[in-house]
């Protein structure tokens, strides 16, 4: 009776918001099919892994024109998704390619030996300060606090506007998710507004004085003939770098924690062979990854996928949490393997809009899961009083309580 009801609200909403083990739901639809129709969010999803690659490989499926038919369907009241046409990951062709290269270029004047140090002792600071026996919220400690450090380390930030900035990242996040209401595109156009009034004076002060940091090196690109306007700059800061790390990444931080804490024994190995660090960490992302499914895009011409006709105008996702556990794919995929290999999870999305941060998140996690083998000899994981947040395409924790 309970997977009936759970179906049943897949089709409502499949990221299944509430549901502490959504996968069971994902393996039974993928059964049946590839890919299914969702009437609440009125789109097609994807649950295959081999449909769900050749998705976001295909360039027959449009960002921009999905963000058309939102503008359309909340007139006046859409004003964030008019804006959000200027941010990479609502792009298409030529523009998308021109755009991802210029921020990939940024990204390249990071020095990630560095900051994978400045992560990792503020990671061993953080948890130097439980005490034994202590029970203590790994979120409010450290997965909340390092990924916005690294982010504000990395855009020059001043310290003393970390806590504004990161109030507006969830409301900003739910603008972008699948399913749109009033009141979620009120809320991503109040955070965009805020973040204006944070980021726009250090945009004009850069523009004046630049820096080493990465902001510096987003605002222009002589070579490409690249000049970014403010408005622009303001979605890829609040986009690429305050949405798409810091909230994904807390995610992460405390999902590596969490699954430590259920799997002592692979916990235990990783302490006693920390070579197994990188792998342990793409079985994470694989296992539970924090970001459930892609962006929206929109058919722009009649496509079968598994029997199933989509037509040109409908809207499409990908649920890579779904295909990463395709047995197709991934021996034993309910199995969370420490050492598995090979493991090519696509919690990354591999394709035309593959995640840009995807090193810095590699290097936090790692960071992080090396500070907590070194502190803690076996990590419990309270759930009685952890909290799962309840959020569009994403899955963690807003409370972890664990103790040693």
């Amino acid at each position: 009776m309970y997977m009936n009801l759970v179906t049943d609200g897949f089709y409502s909403d499949p990221c299944l918001p509430g549901v502490e083990d959504p996968y069971g739901t994902y393996a039974a639809m993928r059964e049946k099919c590839a890919i299914h129709w969702c009437e609440g969010p009125k789109m097609w999803v994807i649950l295959g892994y081999a449909e769900a690659v050749e998705h976001m490989r295909d360039s027959r499926y449009s960002r921009q024109n999905r963000l058309d038919e939102l503008i359309e369907r909340f007139g006046e009241n859409g004003s964030i998704f008019q804006r959000q046409k200027l941010d990479i990951p609502f792009m298409d062709g030529e523009l998308h390619r021109r755009m991802r290269q210029h921020v990939m270029n940024a990204y390249r004047g990071i020095d990630l030996e560095s900051l994978s140090q400045f992560s990792s002792n503020f990671a061993a600071t953080r948890l130097g300060q439980v005490t034994d026996g202590e029970h203590f919220d790994l979120v409010a400690l450290l997965a909340n606090s390092l990924p916005l450090m690294v982010v504000n380390e990395l855009m020059g930030v001043p310290r003393s506007m970390q806590s504004e900035v990161a109030d507006k990242v969830e409301s900003f996040v739910r603008a972008r998710g699948l399913i749109q209401t009033e009141d979620t595109a009120s809320e991503g156009e109040d955070s965009l507004e805020a973040y204006g009034n944070y980021f726009l004076p250090l945009i004009h002060q850069r523009r004046q004085e630049p820096g080493e940091d990465v902001l510096s090196r987003l605002i222009a690109d002589p070579k490409e003939g690249i000049h970014l306007s403010d408005e622009q700059l303001l979605l890829i800061i609040s986009s690429n770098f305050y949405s798409a790390s810091v909230y994904t990444l807390k995610f992460l931080i405390g999902t590596m924690a969490w699954i430590m804490a259920i799997h002592p024994e692979s916990y235990a190995r990783i302490r006693a062979d920390r070579s197994l660090i990188p792998s342990a960490l793409e079985e994470v992302l694989r296992w539970d990854p924090p970001a459930q499914a892609l962006n929206a895009s929109m058919a722009m011409e009649d496509i079968v996928i598994d029997g199933q006709m989509v037509k040109a105008g409908d809207s499409v996702t990908a649920f890579v949490g779904a295909a990463n556990r395709d047995p197709k794919v991934f021996e034993k995929p309910d199995i969370f393997l420490v050492d598995r290999s090979p493991n090519p999870h696509i919690s990354f999305a591999p394709g035309l809009h593959q995640c840009l941060g995807l090193h810095l998140a590699r290097m936090e996690g790692a960071a992080v899961l090396g500070a907590l083998c070194d502190q803690f000899e076996t990590l419990n994981c309270h759930d009685s009083v952890s909290k799962r947040s309840i959020g569009d395409r994403f899955r963690g924790f807003d409370r972890l309580m664990l103790s040693r």
